[in-house]
C-alpha cells in the first residue's frame, strides 16, 4: 500500500510538471488595452492598442485594435478618412478565445509587425506559440485579397499558408501552431502580414496568443512509466488474492 502512494505522489508531480507551464505572453487574449479612435500605431495614436503589445508602423499601417461585438457595427474612425464596417457581413464574429482581437494591415506598401518581448526563455529550449487567425479585407474597399501571417520569436519565422478570400469575404477563424528554439533569455515575438494586392488592404485577424515551453520528452517518458508501474503493482496485488 505504501509502495502505491509514493507511485501516486510521483505520477502527480510528474502530471503537474508536465501541465504547468505557464503562457509567457502578456495580454494574449487582447482583452486589455484602450481603443478610442481604433487604429494603433506609435505616430498616429500612441496611446492605444491592447496592453503589453506594440508595432513599429509609424503612422502608416492601417493596425486597428477592435471588440468582436462592434467590429461590424457604423462607425467613424477618428482622424481618418474610412468609415463604415471595419470587417464584412461574412465576418464570422468572435474568435474562440472571444472578446477584443486585432486587425493587422496586409497591404505590401504599408504593413506593419505587432510585437512583444517575451522574457524567461531557456536558452536551447522549444517553445509553441499557439494562435487564432484568419483573413478578411476592410469593408470600405472591394476586391479579392489573399494574405498570411509571418510569424517570428527571435531570428527564427515561419509562416501560415496563404488565405485567398472574394470581395468582402473571411476565411476564419483557424488554430494555428509553430515550435521554435529559444536562442536567447528574452525575444521578440512578431506578428506581420503579407498581402495582395496594395491599396485595398488585405487584413489578416489575430487573437488567443500564448507562448509555452514544450514538454520535455522525458518527461512523458516518465509519466508512461509511472503509469506502467502502477498496472505491475495492481497485478501483483490481484495475483496475492488469488493465491490466497
Amino acid at each position: 500500500m505504501r509502495l502505491v502512494s509514493l507511485i501516486a505522489v510521483a505520477l502527480a508531480a510528474t502530471a503537474s510538471a508536465a501541465t504547468a507551464a505557464p503562457n509567457l505572453v502578456v495580454n494574449g487574449g487582447f482583452e486589455t488595452g484602450y481603443i478610442h479612435s481604433v487604429q494603433f500605431n506609435p505616430a498616429f495614436h500612441p496611446t492605444e492598442g491592447p496592453t503589453g503589445w506594440m508595432t513599429t508602423s509609424g503612422d502608416q499601417a492601417y493596425n486597428l485594435y477592435v471588440d468582436s461585438a462592434t467590429v461590424t457595427s457604423q462607425e467613424t474612425i477618428t482622424q481618418s478618412s474610412e468609415a463604415g464596417q471595419y470587417l464584412p457581413p461574412t465576418f464570422t464574429g468572435a474568435s474562440p478565445n472571444g472578446g477584443k482581437f486585432v486587425i493587422l494591415d496586409g497591404d505590401p506598401s504599408y504593413s506593419g509587425p505587432l510585437s512583444q518581448t517575451i522574457n524567461g526563455l531557456t536558452v536551447g529550449k522549444q517553445y509553441a506559440v499557439n494562435f487564432y487567425w484568419g483573413g478578411s479585407e476592410l469593408m470600405s474597399r472591394a476586391g479579392p485579397t489573399t494574405d498570411y501571417l509571418q510569424v517570428s520569436l527571435g531570428s527564427a519565422s515561419h509562416d501560415t499558408v496563404t488565405l485567398a478570400t472574394p470581395t468582402h469575404g473571411f476565411e476564419g477563424w483557424f488554430a494555428q501552431k509553430f515550435v521554435y528554439t529559444a536562442t536567447a533569455t528574452s525575444e521578440a515575438l512578431t506578428f506581420l502580414s503579407h498581402g495582395t494586392p496594395g491599396g485595398l488592404p488585405p487584413v489578416a485577424v489575430l487573437d488567443g496568443v500564448s507562448v509555452t515551453a514544450v514538454t520535455e520528452p522525458a518527461t512523458w517518458a516518465l509519466l508512461v512509466a509511472g503509469f506502467g508501474l502502477v498496472g505491475v503493482v495492481a497485478r501483483r496485488r490481484r495475483t496475492v488474492v488469488v493465491a490466497a
